[in-house]
């Protein structure tokens, strides 16, 4: 059985926001090769990144505490029809077809948007957290680059998807690349206590 691997990760460059990888000074020689190290500085919101529901709870799961088994999982692929920018629990209901109805249970789910340009991104409704909590979807994530409207007037996306304690892997790139369903996403962000959004890899395991 063949298996491709698709990367949904974007890339970090030293310089872009407010990344920074400063070769250290003195590093060792290695048979004959000078050894590289590097002290990085990187905003945890930055690129590819995975973030738990201590984000807005603090009783909430960090990334240390947040079960790894639940950062591998089946995926499924969505791109709702929506009218405006919006993304409803209606939307995404109406778009998922017979065969991954089973699937939604754990998955990871990842919608693809309509909307992609900061400032006037796609976002999701209050509603569409809560039926991702109801059809029991694992993890979520999406290539939108803004899952609300912002501080001001927000739907409360995250209040309701948090609550239910559901993950976001964000800012994903090749949602295009991809199936409904029969392919595994695995997330690994860094495991670090008392932090909830760490930069992280995103790779769908397609066979």
């Amino acid at each position: 059985m063949s298996r491709r691997v698709v990367d949904l990760s974007k890339p970090l460059r030293d310089g872009k926001e407010g990344v920074r990888a400063l070769l250290r000074p003195g590093c060792p020689v290695y048979a004959g090769q000078e050894c590289h190290a590097y002290d990085l500085s990187i905003p945890s919101h930055t690129g590819t990144y995975f973030e738990t529901s201590s984000h807005v709870f603090r009783d909430g799961k960090d990334t240390d505490t947040f079960p790894v088994e639940g950062l591998v999982a089946p995926g499924v692929c969505l791109m709702p029809a929506v009218e405006g920018r919006c993304i409803t629990g209606a939307a995404l209901d109406a778009c998922v077809p017979s065969p991954a109805r089973p699937a939604l249970h754990g998955c990871c789910l990842l919608v693809r948007a309509a909307f992609r340009n900061l400032g006037t991104h796609s976002y999701f409704s209050r509603d569409a957290a809560a039926w991702m909590r109801d059809v029991g979807v694992g993890m979520m994530g999406s290539d939108t680059p803004g899952y609300d409207i912002g501080f001001e007037s927000p739907t409360g996306f995250f209040l309701e998807l948090f609550e239910a304690g559901i993950p976001i892997v964000a800012n994903l790139a090749n949602l295009e690349l991809l199936p409904t369903h029969g392919f595994t996403v695995a997330a690994l962000p860094l495991s670090i206590t008392g932090v909830c959004t760490v930069p992280c890899r995103v790779v769908a395991i397609l066979e």
